[in-house]
């Protein structure tokens, strides 16, 4: 069945969509949305996401651990264990490609990616859309961190040498406006990097409506890497380099497989997380998400 969207795809302008998935939100309602595919492109977007007066209580649990960092469950922990890990390979990643220390973390959660990257001599500020979170990791850290609103409302002045999005371009709702707004933000060699699910995954494959990082209905967009190549360029980025964010695999996988109902879980989770890193070894395009570095394009 199609179905007019009150909004045209943010990849190919279309604006005729069919239900893909039901999926199910795990982590704080249990609510059921629907995941739709524009029948132009293929492109999916989370069904009637709750407006901006609610949506934030869908954020608002203790297992949301980007914004709660808590601890509790081996999960957690792990995830904690990650990390930390992540933080050093991160800033590895960026030293590589630009040597500007300017950085702006979109999304910028608890702050530990801030405050990692300030104690490496970076100038570092952060977004962080949750009043609660982002009033933690200024107090944790000592660090300057906006709401959007405040932030979006000034002319952006070629500030940022590295702007960041660690899992967080899947939730803003309105794409056009936040990838103009970084366009701008940027220097002439600034560099833009995202990292985001990716819903042609292998393991996204093997789970369907189960797979976790559909997380609806907190992730709006679901993006393949062919999606997310031709809004950056239509925004004015060229893509230099992908890399797989393996642990994410085995995380997704692990999730996953709790909600399908497999027993053991950890079992048919790992399993398939292992066949998707492998996957990506060669291909890191292919993992369950993806780190994508993008440059500025100065003709545009």
């Amino acid at each position: 069945m199609s179905n007019a969207s009150p909004r045209p795809c943010p990849i190919c302008g279309a604006n005729h969509w069919r239900n893909v998935l039901t999926c199910t939100d795990h982590f704080v309602s249990g609510e059921t949305f629907q995941v739709e595919a524009c029948e132009t492109c293929g492109f999916k977007q989370t069904q009637g996401v709750p407006g901006d007066d609610t949506i934030g209580n869908y954020y608002h649990s203790e297992a949301y651990i980007s914004h709660s960092n808590t601890n509790k469950g081996l999960m957690n922990r792990v995830y904690h264990l990650v990390r930390t890990y992540m933080l050093g390979r991160k800033r590895q990643l960026i030293a590589s490609l630009t040597p500007g220390k300017r950085l702006l973390d979109i999304g910028s959660g608890t702050g530990h990616f801030l405050q990692h990257m300030k104690m490496h001599g970076y100038q570092v500020a952060g977004v962080e859309v949750d009043e609660a979170t982002r009033q933690r990791s200024i107090e944790a850290f000592n660090l300057m961190v906006s709401d959007p609103a405040c932030l979006y409302q000034q002319a952006p002045t070629a500030a940022y040498d590295v702007i960041t999005m660690w899992h967080v371009l899947e939730h803003v709702e309105d794409l056009d406006t936040y990838l103009a707004w970084i366009h701008e933000a940027l220097t002439n060699e600034g560099r833009l990097l995202v990292a985001v699910p990716n819903c042609s995954s292998l393991d996204a494959s093997v789970y369907g409506r189960f797979w976790a990082a559909y997380d609806v209905p907190r992730h709006r967009w679901h993006f393949t890497p062919t999606d997310i190549k031709t809004l950056m360029v239509r925004h004015g980025f060229n893509l230099s380099a992908c890399k797989a964010l393996p642990f994410d695999a085995f995380y997704n996988s692990l999730m996953s497989a709790g909600y399908a109902g497999k027993r053991p879980a950890v079992l048919h989770g790992g399993w398939t997380g292992l066949r998707s890193w492998f996957n990506s070894l060669w291909h890191p395009e292919r993992c369950s998400s993806v780190i994508y570095a993008l440059k500025k394009n100065t003709d545009k």
